[in-house]
């Protein structure tokens, strides 16, 4: 399996939405294209166009919602 590099809005996402004092965004880079955000779309640019991805906006979403609720897991509310 190859990684996409994530576009630095979606590591910003999840660092920001991160109930952790420290959060770190680590990623491998590999040769499916990239994981362009909506703004990066609109824009357009090499980066983002469809022909140089094989996951749009909205899986770079999901994975950002994912991740941050793996994290949140780990620092569970306390209980009142």
């Amino acid at each position: 399996m190859n990684a996409l590099p994530l576009f630095v809005d979606f590591g910003v996402q999840i660092k920001a939405r991160s109930p952790a004092l420290q959060t770190f965004v680590v990623q491998l880079v590999g040769v499916e294209g990239y994981l362009p955000t909506a703004r990066a779309v609109r824009g357009g640019g090499y980066s983002a166009i469809a022909e140089s991805n094989t996951v749009g906006p909205e899986g770079g979403q999901v994975l950002v919602d994912r991740t941050v609720d793996l994290v949140k897991s780990l620092w569970p509310e306390p209980k009142r």
